[in-house]
């Protein structure tokens, strides 16, 4: 599959004590969870600060190219001064221990661990600082795993401040709106629109509106993988002429209760992710457990995430297989001791 798709380790307790009540048109208290989103979201963009600044150190490992659109005598010049350029150690250090695909964008956090025990041990470090002190004295304990000195001293890179929280906490609400109302229009035979989409009837939406929805509110408090242009297991089963394992299923559990009050949602969920803003099957990470899995979402290539947005690179390589491969790994493993799950890309 083109495009990014992330992998999230699933929390059931959110789906069913948060998003339950709002398909079924009850209120919930949103506090808990926004403060959550809030602390999340302040302390994924510290530490993408460290990430930037070290892809931006490790990029003058290399001298920079001509410029086409430069004059002749200009490409001439730099092709020459490249002969004699003399990178600074710490960009070669920093080259060689840094994976964009994986520290930067894969990964919910700058994390360059090698386990998926120590990576999940991470996300949970990252995930419960309070201050961006904290996240600073993780985020530089990560990179001493790649250079001491360099982890000394590296400075945050300059990035678009966070919009403030009130008003983060404004969008959150109006998002959760949104899935209490695409239920409520459902149930009612009343059409449904967003802001940028022509209303719809609400029925024919919710099977491809709600699963996004609401894995996305989910996303705001549990931190996600990301890889780009890989197929799921089912897929990869199917083009190899064998059966897919037992572990994967549709992700009837996480939407439970909007299953049995919307039939044609529980028609439509299934193993593949087949469009942008699909979601996908849940792994299980035992057979002998109650679907600790985990769902997945389908993003079109031109999706972005958070300051560079969802800008993981473009085109097939095997950092994609292999990034897409650790982060179900170290998702499937995040979840377990919390009766959580893991969704599979696909």
């Amino acid at each position: 599959m083109k495009g990014y798709v992330s992998f999230h380790p699933v929390d059931l307790s959110f789906f069913d004590e948060f998003i339950a009540p709002l398909v079924q048109g009850r209120k919930v208290n949103p506090d808990a969870f926004v403060q959550q989103a809030s602390d999340l979201r302040r302390n994924a963009w510290t530490a993408r600060r460290f990430a930037i600044a070290v892809e931006q150190l490790a990029a003058t490992s290399v001298p920079p190219e001509a410029d086409p659109a430069a004059s002749r005598w200009r490409r001439l010049r730099t092709n020459l001064e490249k002969i004699d350029y003399r990178p600074d150690e710490m960009a070669v250090k920093a080259a060689k221990g840094f994976d964009p695909d994986l520290h930067l964008e894969g990964r919910p956090f700058f994390i360059a661990e090698g386990s998926a025990e120590k990576v999940a041990g991470a996300v949970d470090a990252y995930t419960a600082a309070t201050s961006e002190a904290a996240v600073e004295k993780i985020v530089r304990d990560q990179l001493s795993r790649i250079d001491a000195k360099l982890a000394q001293e590296i400075e945050p890179a300059e990035i678009a401040e966070l919009s403030s929280d009130l008003g983060y906490r404004s969008d959150v609400l109006r998002l959760l709106t949104k899935i209490h109302e695409l239920a409520r229009c459902a149930r009612e035979g009343r059409g449904f629109g967003d802001d940028d989409a022509a209303p719809r009837p609400a029925a024919e939406a919710l099977p491809e509106e709600l699963p996004w929805r609401a894995l996305e509110m989910h996303a705001r408090q549990t931190p996600f993988w990301i890889a780009r242009d890989v197929d799921g297991l089912e897929t990869i089963c199917r083009a190899a002429g064998v059966r897919a394992p037992d572990c994967l299923a549709p992700a009837w559990r996480v939407y439970a209760e909007a299953c049995e009050a919307f039939p044609a949602l529980r028609d439509a969920l299934g193993l593949e992710l087949r469009r942008p803003r699909d979601v996908g099957g849940l792994r299980c990470a035992r057979r002998d457990r109650p679907a600790p899995s985990v769902p997945r979402r389908a993003r079109s290539a031109d999706h972005q995430r958070g300051g560079t947005r969802r800008r993981r690179s473009d085109g097939d390589d095997p950092h994609a297989q292999d990034q897409g491969v650790r982060g179900l790994r170290a998702a499937a493993r995040l979840r377990l001791p919390r009766g959580l799950r893991h969704p599979p890309a696909g």
